[in-house]
């Protein structure tokens, strides 16, 4: 059977909104660290999985990285494509695409980089197994991984349908209402799972802040293959 990940909801919240026009610090500053001192950033292949609006493919080309970009929405993609478009980015056609992330669409031991920017999370947690196992899969030999996920003390978990231990759809409350389903992770949790896949020199960081009355608690990880 073709198993599939890809939460429908996605086509019309992307289709209605469009957000995050502008790379989040987290992840500027892991592409700075690692990719700013290479002697041909061409040469650098990142990929950005699930790349929502584009404000992180936008980013990364105009940093002059070799770079790769999907999501399961197309009008995410479209959004995405719009965006570099409208400042005339140059782009490869072939490395934007529209695709579930299950999908083993990339070979293996391709990427130096993969950017997960809250989008792996956003599954059961079967799937987003099988998501970091594929992104160690198609990293290089001392590739690294960016990932970043939403942790329980988030205004809204616990609240909405429990589909299984720690995920949740239909948020009745916070800053991720009407945003599908979420998984919620402990910091723990997320370092198994890496672990399990093979991955090495992990780092856990915690983001913790407020957004009017409500809480944002994200975990942003780094690790090594």
């Amino acid at each position: 059977m073709d198993r599939r990940s890809f939460d429908s909801s996605w086509k019309k919240i992307h289709a209605k909104r469009i957000w995050g026009g502008y790379p989040t610090e987290h992840v500027i500053r892991f592409v700075a660290r690692n990719y700013y001192n290479a002697e041909d950033r061409g040469e650098i292949k990142i990929l950005d999985f699930g790349c929502g609006a584009g404000s992180h493919t936008w980013y990364l080309l105009r940093e002059g990285f070799d770079t790769y970009a999907f999501d399961g929405s197309p009008s995410a993609v479209q959004n995405t494509i719009n965006k570099l478009n409208a400042e005339a980015i140059t782009y490869n056609v072939d490395h934007i695409c529209c695709v579930d992330g299950l999908k083993q669409m990339y070979k293996d031991n391709y990427f130096h980089g993969i950017i997960d920017n809250v989008s792996i999370q956003a599954n059961l947690y079967e799937d987003i197994c099988q998501m970091y196992k594929n992104c160690y899969r198609m990293l290089l030999p001392e590739g690294k991984l960016f990932t970043s996920v939403f942790g329980k003390d988030t205004t809204g978990y616990g609240t909405g349908q429990e589909i299984e231990s720690g995920t949740y759809e239909n948020l009745r409350e916070g800053r991720l209402q009407h945003s599908g389903k979420r998984h919620f992770f402990e910091k723990d949790e997320l370092n198994k799972i890496l672990l399990d896949c093979g991955f090495r020199e992990i780092c856990i960081d915690n983001l913790h802040y407020t957004d009017g009355e409500d809480v944002i608690h994200q975990w942003i990880a780094t690790a090594e293959k």
